[in-house]
């Protein structure tokens, strides 16, 4: 789950260079990605009619994450000072 609540919807898989297939999932209110591997009582025929995407890597994957916590942040700040003035 996002940080927001909202849904997430599997959009696209790509195979990590040790053969792995990771399916991405993106949040339906914020964009915020997750990745998963896929598991063992996973339908495969699903996970192949997906698109395939670019690989991603964990570590942009938490730097998006970052970034919409920030965004996030700011925006209440912004919100906070609106209401001050």
């Amino acid at each position: 789950m996002s940080t927001c609540g909202c849904r997430m919807e599997p959009i696209g898989r790509f195979q990590r260079p040790n053969e792995e297939y990771v399916i991405i999932h993106r949040c339906l209110g914020c964009d915020f990605e997750r990745l998963n591997r896929i598991a063992a009582d996973d339908d495969f025929d699903l996970i192949l009619a997906l698109p395939v995407l670019p690989p991603r890597t964990s570590r942009a994957v938490k730097a998006q994450q970052l970034e919409a916590m920030f965004a996030e942040q700011e925006e209440q700040w912004i919100w906070s000072v609106v209401e001050a003035s």
